[in-house]
């Protein structure tokens, strides 16, 4: 630009960064955050010549600024962070301004290790952070009359707070109460000092379910069920949020306390009527991780009942049609649906069946729960392929990444056949005989995905460890012997 006789303003800059800040992976990308360092020290001489000029140009803002930290969070670089926000003026139109503050409360909400692994240490020192920068950001606020405590600010700070010590939790409960009206049992609500919004209402209810409170994250969405569409009522609700609170009534789940379960299928049927007559109609939708939701609290409460029901919901299949009573020359029945409202249940929707028929004890849900596997295909659950000569093999899609729930079906498979199979092979000829023989063949499957799990040891991801510490707390299920 300069070569050509241009100089450039403040919107280029901001162009410039804007567009720097869309990389995530910044390891790969070198040159480019040089680039974007180069880039903010000629920022900075752009400011000071036009302070020299016109102090009251309106080219001097720190809005630019907001991308750049975005930048230095994708990065790592937190330090770097504090410091260009150190070095801001206190009072003027070069001081912090929201988008400042909300950049930097995304940035601690998001930071991890040098590795990209999420640290305990790490989450305790952002939240502290966060609640020395939600103090400097009120005293900014007033002295400035055009910075307004917005929406954004707000769900990033109580995420970046979610993660601390009880202290920096109850401080965002706070902000929760004061500013959007949420308020626990013992407080009375009321409208806060902004209305609910989208991404605040799921900050609030993933800060539920993070402090261990998850019935404090049902109620919260009592709270809103009851809420007019001014403040943020039921119109707000979508899906994510609905699964935040799924999350919740799995958590509090046992066997010991069937309530769970229950009230979990009427929220997902509430949620089903909400869809058809409700305001919010496709925001609010299940999914098929909504159901996977429901049915973890289903397993967790060894509840067959409601685990059924729930996938009659998802899938429009008459799972009586799978009982002891039916013919096999019958068919099983399917609800007909329009397009994309039958949804076909994977590893991790069969897992949970499984595991909640087992954990029943009762034979007669043990052999549904089989025959509903089998009529589903073991082996596209199992991402298993035959191979043209009648054997088998592990897909190269699944070879390449193996799923979590994959080897957790087939591990639940091969409990649940070696229990019940012997015992129905013995019980009699004709059907019984025909399905212990197809049993055997799924736990031949299965056994073939548990080898090459054993064979293959990977490092965990993510959610495949939450997902495994969470069955291990909750697994409850009695060992069942093959006299069944």
């Amino acid at each position: 630009m300069k070569r050509r006789g241009f100089s450039p303003s403040t919107r280029t800059f901001q162009t410039m960064f804007s567009g720097l800040s869309r990389i995530e992976n910044w390891p790969s990308h070198p040159k480019q955050l040089a680039h974007a360092h180069a880039l903010y020290d000629y920022f900075q001489r752009h400011v000071e010549a036009v302070k020299k000029h016109d102090p009251n140009s309106p080219e001097l803002t720190t809005t630019p600024i907001a991308s750049y930290i975005k930048i230095l969070g994708n990065a790592g670089e937190y330090q770097l962070i504090f410091d260009i926000y150190y070095a801001l003026d206190q009072e003027g139109p070069l001081s912090a301004n929201q988008f400042i503050f909300t950049a930097i409360f995304q940035a601690l909400s998001e930071r991890k290790t040098p590795g990209r692994i999420v640290d305990q240490t790490v989450q305790l020192q952002n939240a502290s952070d966060a609640r020395l920068l939600w103090r400097q950001m009120l005293k900014a606020s007033e002295r400035s009359p055009g910075f307004s405590v917005d929406s954004h600010i707000i769900s990033a700070a109580i995420i970046a707070l979610s993660n601390g010590r009880q202290a920096d939790q109850a401080f965002a409960l706070q902000i929760v109460s004061d500013y959007l009206g949420l308020t626990t049992p013992d407080l009375p609500p009321h409208s806060g000092k902004m209305p609910l919004t989208v991404q605040t209402l799921a900050a609030a209810l993933t800060l539920c379910n993070r402090m261990r409170d998850h019935r404090l994250c049902i109620y919260f969405l009592k709270q809103v069920q009851k809420r007019s569409e001014k403040s943020g009522g039921v119109a707000l609700l979508d899906r994510r949020h609905m699964e935040e609170v799924f999350k919740a009534f799995a958590s509090l789940a046992h066997p010991d306390s069937p309530i769970e379960p229950k009230q979990a299928l009427e929220t997902l049927e509430w949620m089903l009527k909400q869809e058809i007559a409700g305001p919010n109609g496709p925001k609010i939708r299940p999914a098929i991780s909504t159901y996977s939701s429901v049915l973890m609290a289903c397993c967790r409460g060894v509840d067959w009942a409601c685990a059924t029901r729930t996938f009659e919901l998802m899938t429009g299949y008459y799972t009586r049609d799978f009982g002891d009573d039916r013919s096999s020359a019958e068919p099983p029945r399917m609800e007909k649906r329009t397009k994309g409202r039958n949804l076909i249940p994977d590893a991790e929707i069969m897992t949970h069946m499984v595991r909640t028929a087992l954990a029943t004890r009762k034979p007669a849900y043990i052999r549904q729960v089989l025959r509903i596997v089998n009529h589903v295909g073991v082996d596209d659950l199992l991402g298993i392929n035959l191979t043209s000569k009648g054997g088998s093999h592990v897909s190269q899609k699944a070879t390449k990444n193996p799923t979590f729930y994959q080897a957790k079906l087939a591990a639940a498979l091969v409990e649940t056949i070696n229990a019940v199979a012997p015992s129905h092979k013995a019980s009699g000829e004709g059907r019984r005989l025909e399905e212990s023989q197809c049993w055997i063949v799924m736990k031949e499957r299965a056994g073939s995905v548990l080898r090459r799990v054993s064979r293959e040891p990977r490092t965990p991801r993510a959610s495949d460890t939450e997902d495994l510490s969470e069955y291990d707390r909750h697994k409850k299920t009695p060992h069942i012997v093959a006299t069944i």
